[in-house]
């Protein structure tokens, strides 16, 4: 079949591309909802699903609810040709994972990084892609690799890769070469964006900024239906806009950036500061006075016990977070603001001075009608969306490319 494929399909144009991923985000659906979506014709999708049908690429499903008319005949993706693995690396860990165009996880592999040198961590990458093939019976055509800090993937940009000190553009070239499968990089917060917005709650909307609030503090714009990324993929630095410029040193170099502020990392800095300072805190019983080994969870559980520090601690970031966030709003006028990452351990304590906060400090023409929402942080997420990145990206390559076949 996979012969037969390569040989005789030929894509007509980006039609062919786009209305196959669609029909892989949103089957099983129907050829008049395809056509909504992609605002291409009936007829043009009725051409291209009756080719990808004779070619095995999508299948028939169920027939659908109607809606007036004759009940819709729902299609869906080809599940069994092609699956992707997704690297996810950790400050201390790599986790592999290899997923069907379903999003399911077929299988996973994990390595600990702690203290590794950086050649040996390459050779770990390979051999957990290694062990991942092996649990498949899926052709595996691409790889993604995830990264918990922000990365600019453009080949002609060297980052680092946090984990491993290396240029992000190096690391894509050697697994490359080494595995022998295309490779993207992604940091976890586009990944996150795209499920959260290809497959949750907010699909229906078209301008979405989402904003990881961890050690550090990064969004994604989603502009038009689209991952904005800039010219360099750096688009989404919010965590170093200046709020104020006689603040603390950040961690990038700059002075007052918002991630030192506001970021889980500036919560324990305070934290610190304050019981250094005199001021009583259940925090310092729950370190036997080792302030080296605060936490931002202690900080959210002392808070939970009425810890008068912690909760003066979030409230003073959560003002901070209304700021920066009024800023993107008054800039992109998006219709939701997604806040996520361990700050969200916090959000009774943070939520209403948010809000309060955007309401005041952005035009009213562009919070009237902003909805914010609060995520639930999972890595299954961040890999989900990473997977289907890697399907979008590569489309061509994952089911035609003759060098894969």
């Amino acid at each position: 079949m996979e012969k037969v494929i390569a040989n005789t399909f030929k894509w007509g144009s980006s039609n062919d591309e786009q209305t196959l991923n669609v029909i892989r985000r949103q089957g099983p659906i129907s050829r008049m909802d395809i056509a909504k979506i992609t605002n291409l014709t009936p007829a043009t999708i009725s051409n291209i699903t009756t080719k990808l049908l004779e070619l095995g690429l999508i299948v028939e499903d169920h027939i659908g609810e109607s809606s007036g008319g004759r009940r819709p005949l729902l299609l869906k993706v080809n599940h069994s040709l092609a699956a992707v693995i997704i690297i996810y690396i950790a400050l201390e860990k790599i986790t592999g994972y290899v997923l069907n165009t379903q999003y399911k996880i077929l299988g996973k592999d994990s390595k600990i990084i702690k203290d590794k040198k950086k050649e040996d961590i390459l050779e770990i990458i390979l051999h957990i892609i290694h062990n991942c093939r092996k649990m498949v019976t899926v052709s595996v055509r691409a790889a993604g690799v995830v990264l918990c800090d922000s990365v600019r993937t453009n080949s002609k940009t060297a980052s680092d890769v946090p984990a491993i000190s290396w240029e992000s553009r190096l690391v894509k070239e050697m697994i490359e070469e080494k595995a022998g499968l295309p490779v993207i990089i992604e940091d976890d917060v586009k990944a996150l964006s795209n499920e959260e917005y290809n497959h949750r709650s907010v699909k229906d909307t078209r301008n979405m900024i989402l904003i990881k609030v961890s050690r550090g503090i990064s969004s994604s714009i989603i502009l038009n239906g689209r991952l904005y990324r800039g010219v360099t993929n750096g688009a989404g630095g919010i965590g170093h806009t200046t709020i104020d410029i006689a603040g603390p040193r950040c961690s990038c170099g700059n002075y007052g950036c918002l991630e030192a502020f506001a970021s889980e990392a500036a919560l324990v800095n305070t934290v610190v500061k304050a019981i250094k300072e005199g001021q009583n805190s259940s925090i310092y019983n729950m370190t036997d006075g080792k302030l080296e080994n605060v936490t931002p969870e202690m900080i959210y559980e002392a808070a939970n016990h009425n810890d008068e520090v912690a909760i003066r601690t979030l409230r003073q970031a959560a003002r901070y977070l209304g700021i920066g966030i009024a800023n993107f709003v008054n800039l992109f006028n998006p219709e939701i603001v997604v806040i996520g990452g361990g700050i969200i351990n916090g959000r009774q304590y943070i939520e209403d001075i948010i809000r309060q906060t955007i309401n005041a400090r952005s035009f009213e023409s562009c919070n009237s009608f902003l909805k914010i929402q609060f995520l639930a942080t999972t890595i299954e997420n961040i890999i989900k969306g990473a997977a289907d990145i890697v399907f979008a990206e590569f489309t061509r390559t994952i089911w035609l490319d003759q060098r894969n076949l």
